[in-house]
């Protein structure tokens, strides 16, 4: 082995196991089943457990987080947190409103998931950083998908009026 290798460029380990697991953020706890599982590898399970929740400490405890885990063979690891996909922001901030739709038996009373403007570009500028076209389409393109709409921006009694 020359100078180079042995002092400037960085031994690489190993990758022993990389997986990945759905876990709530603030609330990890070192017991079964994650102590078992990264037991098996030998990692410290309280060590991860403090690492994670002080990483996530900010953020709601209902936010499921998916989390990549690398374990090296030195025992170490290293840890990814994915961030929530846009649908799940969207099912946070949705709300059932009941709507009435003409049919045979006369108007009956339905119940449809809608959003309202204001969150539509909060979730957009939280996911993307800014309001530009393309991003505000594809959040759109999830909430078409989800069935989703937008809540009527003007006030109950202004719609009253108005029939």
């Amino acid at each position: 082995m020359n100078f180079f290798n042995k002092y400037i460029m960085k031994e690489e380990k190993e990758i022993v196991k990389k997986f990945s697991m759905y876990l709530r953020a603030g609330l990890i706890e070192a017991g079964p089943p994650l102590s078992t599982i990264l037991g098996n590898y030998g990692l410290n399970t309280v060590k991860f457990c403090e690492d994670i929740n002080n990483f996530t400490k900010d953020l709601p405890d209902y936010f499921l987080l998916k989390i990549v885990i690398i374990v090296y063979d030195d025992r170490t690891y290293e840890y990814n947190v994915i961030e929530p996909s846009t649908s799940f922001y969207l099912r946070l901030v949705s709300y059932d409103k009941a709507i009435f739709v003409n049919s045979m038996g006369g108007l009956k009373k339905r119940l449809i998931k809608v959003i309202s403007v204001e969150d539509f570009f909060l979730i957009t500028f939280l996911k993307f950083g800014l309001l530009d076209k393309k991003y505000l389409n594809m959040v759109l393109g999830t909430m078409r998908s989800m069935s989703l709409v937008f809540d009527d921006i003007y006030n109950e009694k202004e719609t009253e009026k108005t029939l």
